[in-house]
This record gives C-alpha cells, structure tokens and sequence, in this order.
C-alpha cells in the first residue's frame, strides 16, 4: 500500500509499505479521508513537537470503511463506516491498536467521510468549551484566532448558546467567521475595536500559542472570567504578564489538551452528533482537497494559511 512517512525535518516521503496485519484486539481501517492538521504541519516543519521516533504517518482525523476486526474486539464489525483518531491516517490502510479502539465510532448515515474527519478536533473544542471553559448559555465568549480550529470553538460556544466575538487578522477569515455565525467580529490590529472588549467577556479561549494574544486574553476577560489557552506554542515560548490581573481581578487561567487528561472517549460521540444534526458545519471549513500523492501539496496550503482545511484522499476515487 501508498503511505505518506515523515522521516525528519522537511521530510514527507510517499512509500509503498505491506498493508498492517492486525491482532485479536486490533481493527483495520481502510481510509478514505485524512484531515491536514496544523499540528501535523509543527511536526513536520519542527522536525520535532513532542515526535518520538521516526518514520511516524502523522494523519491522526482521517475516516474510512472497516476491514478486519480482532477476535476480541465487541461492537465494531467489518463494513461499518468509521471515524478514527491515531498517527496512521495518511495510508491507504489504518491499524488501530488496542488502545485505541474505544476512539473508533460508526458514522451516522448522511454523515460523509470528508465530514467525519472532524470528529476528533471537534472532540477537543468540546473539551475546552464545556468540561474546561465551562461556557453556559448567555455566556459573552471571545475567541482569538480564526483558524479551523478557533472556528469550531466559536461553533461550539455559540451551540451552548453563549454569544460569540471572533478575534482575528487575516480578512478571509474574518468573514468566515461571520458566515458562520460569529456573534461579531473584531480585527486584531485595530487597538481601538479590542478597547471596548477589555474586562467585559466572561470567558477568552486563545486559539493561537502566541504570547500576545495569551495577554490579550488577559485583558478582555472580566472579573471572575476564565482564561482558557488551547493552541499549542512553540518550544521554549515564553509569556510575561502581570500577576496582578488575575490576583485582584480573580480570573481563572487554565489549559486545555485533546480531549482531556485523561482522554474522554465520550467526546467523540458527542462531536459526531454535533456534525451529523448539522449544528457545527464542518464541511464550510473544508478549502482544499489532494490525493494521498499531492500531500506536499496539502502541507504547503496549510503552512502558508492559503486554505482552512485541506482533506488528502489515499485513493482519488473516493466518494466525499
């Protein structure tokens, strides 16, 4: 079978490799869609971003049709149509491992494989917003970024029925914040739109692991407010800011990553039905689509932040 290695910094090879054989606690996936994640894009541009040893498949939201199912594994069956998380999604063929298989859900009918490669990421706004931000209704919620990712937490805030500002720089995404229902949106470099945010938003997720929108987010969250930081930042990132905002003003700063310490399987069930009632509309992210060969291609327009989500297909036939 075709997969795509990562084998260093820079790196990306296109391999032919043997089709994974599976264990009695093992599933095996044949993929029909990869999401590019910018955390892919770290991995691969860093030479490193917590890699452990190489070659790695650095496609961990990918969808497809299961094959084969280990003699032990229960409520999973051969032709169910399955939606995945794991570093093995840019291949033809996925093997699950055991630990991984309480993370594999069937899709529901109606929901594409182009759709379902959102569950995971989803999961993990899921996550930050409810078990961590814990945003309720009438919550005033700021996100800074508009990336996909900063978008779907938007989504998800506003699905809670919080009232969302989307906080951003680049024009295309500003308007792709506001066609997705961004309560408002406001540019980043225009000191004088932030001015009147500061101190009025109950919660600020920071969707970007830059050390000046974490103090922006310090800013605009009221007293008693959470700060919550969910994209990652760059090896050796540092931040200063003032203790005294968050001792006098009582704000929470917090974190959030993947779907919980530990892992939360329950999330993924959640994300699936949050993409298949269409209240997040993940598809509207969806810029750019490659087969498996043109995965340089998919890097690149994720790198250069050309597109919002580009979807590698391993075979150029796939139904979408």
């Amino acid at each position: 079978m075709k997969a795509a290695l990562l084998y260093g910094k820079r790196d990306l090879r296109i391999v032919d490799t043997d089709v994974p054989r599976i264990n009695e606690k093992e599933i095996l996936v044949k993929v029909k869609a990869c999401a590019v994640c910018p955390t892919d894009i770290r991995k691969y541009a860093t030479g490193n971003h917590s890699v452990r040893s190489y070659p790695i498949n650095l496609g961990h939201e990918w969808a497809g049709d299961l094959v084969e199912v280990g003699a032990t594994v229960q409520g999973l069956h051969p032709g169910m149509r399955v939606s995945g998380s794991g570093f093995s999604g840019y291949a033809e063929y996925a093997l699950v491992p055991a630990e991984r298989v309480e993370r594999v859900f069937e899709m529901p009918k109606g929901t594409t494989y182009e759709e379902a490669t959102f569950v995971e990421p989803l999961a993990d706004c899921i996550h930050a917003v409810i078990d961590r931000a814990n945003v309720r209704n009438g919550d005033k919620v700021a996100v800074i970024g508009a990336g996909p990712m900063g978008l779907m937490l938007m989504m998800v805030a506003g699905s809670e029925g919080a009232k969302t500002v989307s906080i951003e720089l680049m024009e295309s995404r500003k308007r792709t914040a506001a066609e997705l229902g961004a309560g408002s949106v406001v540019d980043a470099r225009q000191p004088y739109a932030l001015k009147p945010l500061e101190g009025t938003c109950d919660k600020v997720l920071v969707s970007i692991g830059h050390p000046k929108a974490i103090e922006q987010g310090l800013r605009l969250v009221k007293e008693c407010g959470t700060v919550l930081l969910f994209g990652g930042a760059q090896n050796g990132t540092m931040v200063q800011l003032d203790p005294n905002l968050i001792h006098y003003r009582e704000i929470v700063l917090t974190g959030s990553y993947y779907v919980g310490i530990p892992p939360n399987p329950k999330l993924f069930q959640r994300a699936l039905s949050l993409i298949s009632s269409g209240a997040v509309p993940v598809k509207k992210l969806i810029t750019h689509r490659f087969p498996l060969e043109e995965v340089h291609k998919a890097f690149d327009v994720i790198e250069k932040k050309e597109g919002m989500k580009a979807i590698v297909f391993p075979e150029c036939s796939n139904v979408l």
